[in-house]
């Protein structure tokens, strides 16, 4: 494993993931304005995030297993967050996989920064689709999306009726055969972001996470339909 060390990270990466990291790094960049605008954080409160990145699946899976007590994960897992690290499988064979894996570096450092500013110092519980949907919107991937892939997902979600999204807590129920928690993530990230909410969501998180969880039971449908007319 080679090894890049930065101010903020502690880069572990296979051979052929030069670029890749490079390009990780360039994303990082671009997108911290908007996230120093939302969270408190520097070197104290976040020391150097430190992630390892896999182009072989065997050694992924042998390294998160080293770290984590041997825990078992879905199979469809190709990236993870483990003793404070970000771990990452990545394709490169793939382009679209690793265009996609490169904006991980910012959704993942977008997690940590809502764990130790929000989660860890208020003592709250995680709810999942509310760091995701930050996380998904906040990692710039959501801009590479055509109107056309947006309208598709769309249609896509609009099969799910009264869908409550604190239904995905656990990790299992995420990606099922019905659906792909990740769509709805991204969809709802960009209805809070793109409607000034983001900062008010993050003050109510703190003072009164119970309301949160009554949002996150109807604010899909909200978000596509934001989504639908905007395009």
């Amino acid at each position: 494993m080679k090894e890049l060390v930065t101010k903020k990270f502690i880069l572990s990466y296979q051979d052929g993931l030069d670029d890749f990291i490079e390009r990780s790094l360039k994303i990082v960049d671009e997108r911290m304005p908007l996230i120093d605008s939302l969270f408190d954080c520097n070197e104290d409160t976040t020391g150097q995030l430190k992630a390892s990145f896999f182009t072989k699946r065997e050694d992924f899976v042998e390294y998160i297993k080293s770290i984590s007590g041997e825990k078992n994960f879905p199979t469809w897992v190709t990236g993870c967050f483990y003793n404070g690290e970000i771990q990452t499988l990545i394709n490169i064979n793939d382009e679209d996989d690793v265009k996609f894996k490169t904006h991980t570096l910012t959704h993942e450092m977008v997690h940590l920064y809502i764990e130790n500013t929000i989660y860890s110092k208020y003592n709250i519980d995680r709810i999942r689709w509310f760091d995701e949907s930050y996380a998904g919107y906040l990692d710039g991937h959501m801009e590479n999306r055509t109107n056309e892939q947006l309208k598709e997902l769309c249609l896509e979600l609009k099969m799910l009726d009264n869908f409550d999204m604190n239904s995905l807590d656990d990790v299992n129920d995420v990606i099922t055969k019905s659906y792909n928690g990740y769509n709805m993530f991204r969809i709802i990230g960009k209805y809070i972001f793109e409607n000034d909410l983001a900062k008010k969501y993050l003050d109510l998180l703190k003072n009164n996470p119970s309301a949160i969880r009554e949002i996150g039971k109807d604010i899909l449908p909200k978000a596509i339909e934001y989504v639908e007319n905007s395009l």
